[in-house]
Protein backbone atom coordinates (compact mmCIF):
# COMPACT_ATOMS: atom_id res chain seq x y z
CA UNK A 1 0.00 0.00 0.00
CA UNK A 2 3.12 2.51 0.65
CA UNK A 3 4.42 1.78 -1.73
CA UNK A 4 1.69 2.25 -4.54
CA UNK A 5 0.84 5.72 -2.64
CA UNK A 6 4.56 6.69 -2.83
CA UNK A 7 4.82 5.81 -6.76
CA UNK A 8 1.46 7.69 -7.32
CA UNK A 9 3.00 10.71 -5.58
CA UNK A 10 6.36 10.56 -8.08
CA UNK A 11 3.88 10.18 -10.85
CA UNK A 12 2.71 13.55 -13.09
CA UNK A 13 -0.94 13.95 -14.42
CA UNK A 14 0.38 13.06 -17.68
CA UNK A 15 1.80 9.63 -16.62
CA UNK A 16 -1.08 8.98 -14.19
CA UNK A 17 -3.96 9.95 -17.40
CA UNK A 18 -1.68 7.55 -19.30
CA UNK A 19 -1.60 4.84 -16.74
CA UNK A 20 -5.14 5.31 -15.78
CA UNK A 21 -6.19 4.94 -19.68
CA UNK A 22 -3.56 1.95 -20.23
CA UNK A 23 -5.82 0.18 -16.46
CA UNK A 24 -8.89 1.26 -18.80
CA UNK A 25 -7.93 -0.87 -22.00
CA UNK A 26 -6.90 -3.73 -19.80
CA UNK A 27 -10.69 -3.55 -18.21
CA UNK A 28 -12.47 -3.47 -21.79
CA UNK A 29 -10.55 -6.63 -23.15
CA UNK A 30 -7.35 -4.98 -24.06
CA UNK A 31 -9.26 -2.92 -27.12
CA UNK A 32 -7.92 0.86 -27.00
CA UNK A 33 -10.33 1.49 -30.09
CA UNK A 34 -12.82 1.10 -27.33
CA UNK A 35 -15.02 4.49 -26.77
CA UNK A 36 -14.91 6.80 -23.96
CA UNK A 37 -18.94 6.35 -23.96
CA UNK A 38 -18.21 2.23 -23.28
CA UNK A 39 -15.67 3.18 -20.77
CA UNK A 40 -17.71 5.28 -18.95
CA UNK A 41 -20.65 2.75 -18.88
CA UNK A 42 -17.96 0.43 -17.63
CA UNK A 43 -17.31 2.67 -14.90
CA UNK A 44 -21.01 3.44 -14.36
CA UNK A 45 -21.71 -0.45 -14.08
CA UNK A 46 -18.72 -0.95 -11.11
CA UNK A 47 -20.07 2.04 -9.40
CA UNK A 48 -24.26 0.64 -9.14
CA UNK A 49 -23.34 -3.29 -9.02
CA UNK A 50 -26.33 -5.13 -10.30
CA UNK A 51 -27.70 -1.86 -11.57
CA UNK A 52 -30.24 -2.57 -14.53
CA UNK A 53 -29.90 -0.89 -18.16
CA UNK A 54 -32.58 1.85 -16.84
CA UNK A 55 -30.49 2.98 -14.48
CA UNK A 56 -27.40 3.38 -16.19
CA UNK A 57 -29.44 5.64 -18.89
CA UNK A 58 -30.78 7.89 -16.11
CA UNK A 59 -27.13 8.47 -14.45
CA UNK A 60 -25.58 8.95 -17.77
CA UNK A 61 -28.33 10.09 -20.62
CA UNK A 62 -27.37 7.71 -23.18
CA UNK A 63 -29.78 6.45 -25.76
CA UNK A 64 -31.63 3.21 -25.10
CA UNK A 65 -30.31 1.65 -28.30
CA UNK A 66 -27.03 2.87 -28.10
CA UNK A 67 -26.74 1.53 -24.77
CA UNK A 68 -28.07 -1.58 -25.55
CA UNK A 69 -25.17 -2.36 -28.13
CA UNK A 70 -22.88 -1.14 -25.28
CA UNK A 71 -24.10 -3.66 -23.02
CA UNK A 72 -23.82 -6.28 -25.72
CA UNK A 73 -20.28 -5.82 -26.53
CA UNK A 74 -19.38 -5.94 -22.96
CA UNK A 75 -21.25 -9.15 -22.11
CA UNK A 76 -19.76 -10.47 -25.31
CA UNK A 77 -16.40 -9.18 -24.48
CA UNK A 78 -16.85 -10.79 -20.64
CA UNK A 79 -16.68 -7.74 -19.24
CA UNK A 80 -19.92 -8.05 -17.20
CA UNK A 81 -22.47 -10.55 -15.73
CA UNK A 82 -26.17 -10.30 -16.85
CA UNK A 83 -28.86 -12.20 -14.77
CA UNK A 84 -32.25 -11.74 -13.53
CA UNK A 85 -33.56 -9.70 -11.01
CA UNK A 86 -35.13 -11.43 -8.18
CA UNK A 87 -38.12 -9.70 -7.89
CA UNK A 88 -38.44 -8.55 -11.52
CA UNK A 89 -37.44 -11.42 -14.45
CA UNK A 90 -37.77 -8.96 -17.20
CA UNK A 91 -35.59 -6.60 -15.58
CA UNK A 92 -31.16 -7.87 -15.87
CA UNK A 93 -28.95 -6.92 -12.99
CA UNK A 94 -25.34 -5.93 -14.97
CA UNK A 95 -22.10 -6.34 -13.02
CA UNK A 96 -18.78 -5.81 -13.76
CA UNK A 97 -16.48 -9.22 -13.31
CA UNK A 98 -13.03 -11.09 -14.22
CA UNK A 99 -10.27 -9.02 -15.69
CA UNK A 100 -12.58 -5.86 -16.09
CA UNK A 101 -12.90 -5.74 -12.27
CA UNK A 102 -9.29 -5.85 -12.17
CA UNK A 103 -8.18 -3.07 -14.38
CA UNK A 104 -11.23 -0.54 -13.28
CA UNK A 105 -9.61 -0.80 -9.58
CA UNK A 106 -6.38 -0.38 -11.04
CA UNK A 107 -7.83 2.52 -12.62
CA UNK A 108 -9.37 4.12 -9.41
CA UNK A 109 -6.23 3.10 -7.47
CA UNK A 110 -5.25 7.03 -9.16
CA UNK A 111 -8.73 7.89 -7.82
CA UNK A 112 -8.59 6.66 -4.23
CA UNK A 113 -11.52 4.18 -5.49
CA UNK A 114 -13.81 7.36 -6.41
CA UNK A 115 -15.90 6.48 -9.60
CA UNK A 116 -17.20 9.97 -9.95
CA UNK A 117 -13.72 11.38 -10.51
CA UNK A 118 -12.83 8.84 -12.80
CA UNK A 119 -16.02 9.64 -14.91
CA UNK A 120 -14.98 13.47 -14.79
CA UNK A 121 -11.82 12.35 -16.22
CA UNK A 122 -13.64 10.27 -19.23
CA UNK A 123 -15.61 13.09 -19.56
CA UNK A 124 -13.15 15.85 -19.34
CA UNK A 125 -11.61 13.49 -22.59
CA UNK A 126 -14.86 14.11 -24.65
CA UNK A 127 -14.98 17.56 -24.09
CA UNK A 128 -11.33 17.99 -24.91
CA UNK A 129 -11.35 15.55 -28.13
CA UNK A 130 -14.49 16.85 -29.48
CA UNK A 131 -15.09 13.95 -31.94
CA UNK A 132 -18.16 11.65 -32.57
CA UNK A 133 -16.40 8.61 -31.19
CA UNK A 134 -13.31 9.37 -29.34
CA UNK A 135 -11.63 6.16 -28.10
CA UNK A 136 -9.00 5.36 -24.91
CA UNK A 137 -6.53 5.52 -27.94
CA UNK A 138 -7.42 9.14 -28.72
CA UNK A 139 -7.41 9.69 -24.97
CA UNK A 140 -3.67 8.37 -24.54
CA UNK A 141 -2.56 10.34 -27.41
CA UNK A 142 -3.95 13.33 -25.60
CA UNK A 143 -2.50 12.36 -22.29
CA UNK A 144 1.03 11.31 -23.68
CA UNK A 145 0.82 14.98 -25.36
CA UNK A 146 0.37 16.77 -22.39
CA UNK A 147 2.78 14.90 -20.72
CA UNK A 148 5.97 15.65 -23.22
CA UNK A 149 4.26 18.80 -24.75
CA UNK A 150 6.31 18.31 -27.92
CA UNK A 151 6.90 15.06 -29.14
CA UNK A 152 7.63 13.62 -32.68
CA UNK A 153 4.89 11.65 -33.64
CA UNK A 154 6.94 8.49 -34.27
CA UNK A 155 7.72 8.91 -30.52
CA UNK A 156 3.52 9.02 -29.35
CA UNK A 157 3.30 6.15 -31.71
CA UNK A 158 5.73 4.20 -29.76
CA UNK A 159 4.01 4.93 -26.67
CA UNK A 160 0.59 3.85 -27.75
CA UNK A 161 -0.72 -0.09 -28.00
CA UNK A 162 0.23 -2.95 -30.19
CA UNK A 163 -1.89 -1.63 -33.31
CA UNK A 164 -0.41 -1.55 -36.56
CA UNK A 165 1.56 1.57 -37.32
CA UNK A 166 -1.47 2.57 -39.91
CA UNK A 167 -4.10 2.27 -37.00
CA UNK A 168 -2.31 4.59 -34.76
CA UNK A 169 -0.71 7.06 -37.61
CA UNK A 170 -4.52 7.53 -39.05
CA UNK A 171 -5.66 7.97 -35.26
CA UNK A 172 -3.18 10.80 -34.65
CA UNK A 173 -4.07 12.26 -38.75
CA UNK A 174 -7.83 12.15 -37.12
CA UNK A 175 -6.79 14.42 -34.25
CA UNK A 176 -4.64 16.60 -36.32
CA UNK A 177 -7.03 17.02 -39.26
CA UNK A 178 -9.97 17.80 -36.36
CA UNK A 179 -7.02 20.69 -34.84
CA UNK A 180 -7.09 18.54 -31.66
CA UNK A 181 -3.48 18.32 -32.06
CA UNK A 182 -1.22 20.40 -33.66
CA UNK A 183 1.87 20.23 -35.36
CA UNK A 184 5.20 22.15 -36.40
CA UNK A 185 4.33 22.38 -39.69
CA UNK A 186 0.66 23.77 -38.59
Amino acid sequence: MVTNLAKRAMTTKGQKACLVIDHLVEALAGDPSSSLRRALILVDIDQYPGTTQTGIMERLHIHKSALNREIEWLFNYGCVMVSDAKRDGRLKKIEVCGYSKTGLKASLDYFDGDHDNLKGLLEDFGDILKLEKPTLRDAKIISTLYERKNAPKQMVIEGLYNAPTSTNNRAINKLIEEGVVRTDES
